[in-house]
């Protein structure tokens, strides 16, 4: 741990951990009696997100995302989710996908497991979350989720760029080979998923820890529900028009590689600067907070995704790019070498990356017109059927 530390700070505390389910908590105060008293004590570590903690116990790593104290005041953007509460319906989901893909060759396996129940009243934009009474409200389930791996760091994300680095020189590896051996795990980790008709739909950076490992599957969406839900937006905006597989597809790699373009394009039109003004702002926060309290980045800004092509691989040289954008593609595309050649191409060309670049991917070499659909758009979803599970 120590040698983790040097690596990236990490701020300790303390959790419940039951020995007979391998569950830990971070609070007891609604836990039944009989789990109560097999609980010990363990030192943890938190995450920079916040919503999870690990424990280091025999050189091996669980963490656990999800609290169990249902006390929250504000519904969180990025997760739909009350701040602070793993609901049932998103843990679970999770969990099924990363153990599906797991069977198929993935690296990381999850369990979920369920905690309590809660009332929650929304007035307006506030909320209030507390234990289950006899009062009017919103009846939720949450509990916590256990993620485990033989590689998987939970605590160093990509979107840490530097810290990222400083993992390379620990392991005693070059950069560049880190990144594309990460690539490749991502890669063939996606492909996995949209073979078996998973769809991650938040694949940003922040996701996937340094060895690509991609997690946090809580918003996933199956193959299989895609008919029901085009059943139930047909009166929804303009993204309902694109909701299908194929954009699904295009969504997950987007995403990761160009950003949150809605949420980019906003903010230029907001603060009236170009793409490359705006870009320069981004880096300037980002860069100049301090990484010491294990915090990347503001959270404000965090939602700011604006790609792993813009904020890594576009500083470094253009052979470095081809072999990290490469090992991607080799693992996603089965005519791996037609579609490198088209990417590299419209990459050199706009100097950026584009719409046409993730079309030559995610349609296997053969792009086609396309946005990507919003992440607002996605989120609503889970407040009408059928995602509630």
């Amino acid at each position: 741990m120590t040698e983790w530390q040097r690596v990236r700070p990490l701020a300790p505390g303390i959790a419940y951990f039951d020995p007979k389910t391998k569950m830990a908590y971070s609070h007891i105060d609604y836990l039944a009696e009989d789990v109560r008293r097999r609980l010990l004590q363990k030192q943890v570590f938190e995450s920079h997100s916040q919503r999870a903690y690990f424990i280091v116990e025999h050189n091996e790593l669980n963490e656990y995302k999800g609290l169990t104290l249902p006390y929250s005041d504000e519904i969180v953007p990025a997760s739909g989710q009350p701040r602070g509460l793993l609901l049932k319906e998103h843990g679970e989901r999770e969990a099924s996908a990363l153990n599906d893909i797991a069977e198929k060759g993935g690296n990381v396996k999850a369990e979920y497991h369920n905690v309590g129940l809660a009332s929650l009243k929304r007035e307006e934009s506030k909320i209030e979350v507390r234990p289950l009474t006899a009062e009017d409200g919103e009846i939720i389930r949450y509990g916590v989720l256990r993620r485990w791996g033989e590689d998987y760091i939970p605590f160093i994300r990509l979107d840490l760029f530097q810290i990222v680095r400083q993992l390379a020189i620990m392991k005693g590896v070059d950069h560049i080979v880190l990144l594309s051996s990460a690539l490749a795990r991502l890669g063939r980790v996606l492909r996995t998923a949209h073979e078996l008709g998973i769809y991650h739909c938040f694949t940003h950076p922040g996701n996937i820890d340094a060895h690509g490992n991609l997690i946090d599957y809580e918003h996933a969406i199956y193959r299989d529900e895609i008919p029901a839900i085009k059943e139930k937006i047909k009166l929804m905006p303009e993204d309902a028009a694109l909701f299908s597989e194929e954009s699904l597809r295009f969504r997950d790699i987007d995403l990761f590689f160009a950003g949150t373009r809605d949420v980019i394009r906003k903010c230029q039109e907001i603060y009236k600067l170009n793409r490359e003004g705006l870009m320069m702002q981004i880096r300037f926060l980002r860069e100049n907070i301090s990484l010491s309290a294990g915090i990347p980045v503001l959270e404000s800004l965090a939602h700011v995704n604006i790609g792993f092509y813009e904020d890594t691989l576009k500083k470094l040289p253009t052979r470095d790019q081809k072999r990290i954008i490469g090992a991607f593609v080799d693992k996603y595309c089965p005519a791996s070498d037609q579609v490198k050649d088209r990417v590299f191409s419209a990459l050199a060309q706009a100097g950026e990356w584009t719409e046409e670049v993730t079309g030559f991917i995610s349609d296997l070499g053969n792009p086609k017109p396309q946005r990507q659909i919003s992440g607002e758009f996605i989120l609503a979803l889970w407040a009408r059927p059928p995602l509630k599970l």
